[in-house]
């Protein structure tokens, strides 16, 4: 267990730093937006990252504190135990919404220096979220906790999160790729504000 803390302590630091960039993104163009419902949409987004952030300013020191050997026994009968079961479990889907997160940032911001760093902290993130899922897994089985992930339906049939590095990465190629020039006509995109039911 405490080489799996070590990793899960490396995972939510490194996570940390990655939001506190995202939320660094999302703060001018919060403050810049064109409209109420552009502002909306990315400070839900800021709001929910900025909620992980307090909870793994909870987290890190409890891991520390196992790590440190102060925590007690890697034992269900241990409160301790629990509640850094029940953290770490709440922080995998904390690291689920983060990479969704990120994937909306993506089909949003199409420079190339954020789309660099969107991509980057995508990867790493997505990475970390399929560790501690499978460790998480095995260490719920193993002390034998009684917990059920209320969140596995999310990839019931396989990690849905891997459909968009998938449809991300088409489009790096795609951008990459130099295509004939068409005949110029009507430019249809769409944005925040067009998703707006009229």
């Amino acid at each position: 267990m405490k080489e799996e803390l070590s990793e899960f302590y490396n995972i939510f630091t490194g996570t940390k730093k990655d939001i506190e960039s995202f939320m660094a993104m999302l703060d001018p163009v919060i403050n810049n937006a064109k409209d109420d419902h552009e502002r909306l949409y990315y400070h839900h987004i800021y709001e929910e990252e900025e909620q992980r952030l307090s909870r793994l300013a909870e987290l890190i020191p409890l891991i520390e504190t196992f790590q440190a050997g102060k925590g007690g026994d890697f034992a269900p009968s241990n409160n301790t135990f629990n509640r850094l079961l029940q953290e770490l479990n709440l922080e995998k889907f904390g690291l689920h919404n983060f990479v969704e997160h990120l994937d909306l940032a993506l089909f949003q911001f199409k420079d190339a220096e954020r789309q660099a760093k969107l991509s980057e902290m995508r990867g790493s993130n997505h990475t970390s979220y399929q560790f501690v899922k499978e460790k998480l897994a095995g260490i719920n089985e193993r002390f034998d906790t009684g917990y059920t992930d209320p969140h596995a339906h999310h990839d019931e049939h396989g990690d849905h999160l891997n459909q968009y590095a998938h449809n991300h990465s088409q489009v790096h190629v795609q951008a990459a790729v130099s295509l004939p020039a068409k005949p110029a006509g009507p430019k249809r995109s769409f944005t925040v504000g067009s998703l707006i039911s009229k």
